[in-house]
């Protein structure tokens, strides 16, 4: 059944075009981004505490990055339908 089931999904799902490819490695750079910001913002709070509009803008960064990479990362793995006229 398994079988069946993965031989139909590969038949379905198509090959992911340009846009989708250029998509994951964009949320993949949000994802390293917002990895650094954290460790920006660690690195900040213990040398110069949470009262610094630094560290504030450090943790939106954080939401910033986190947040683009996910719907990145969703739009790659999207299964777009093939639009197109000549077939």
């Amino acid at each position: 059944m398994t079988y069946i089931l993965h031989n139909l999904d590969n038949k379905i799902m198509k090959k992911r075009g340009i846009g989708q490819t250029i998509s994951w490695y964009f949320a993949i750079f949000c994802y390293a981004m917002s990895l650094l910001t954290i460790a920006f913002a660690t690195y900040w709070q213990t040398e110069h505490g949470t009262q610094d509009p630094i560290f504030a803008g450090a943790l939106a960064s954080i939401f910033f990055f986190g947040s683009c990479g996910f719907v990145l990362h969703y739009i790659a793995k999207a299964n777009l339908p093939d639009y197109n006229l000549s077939k």
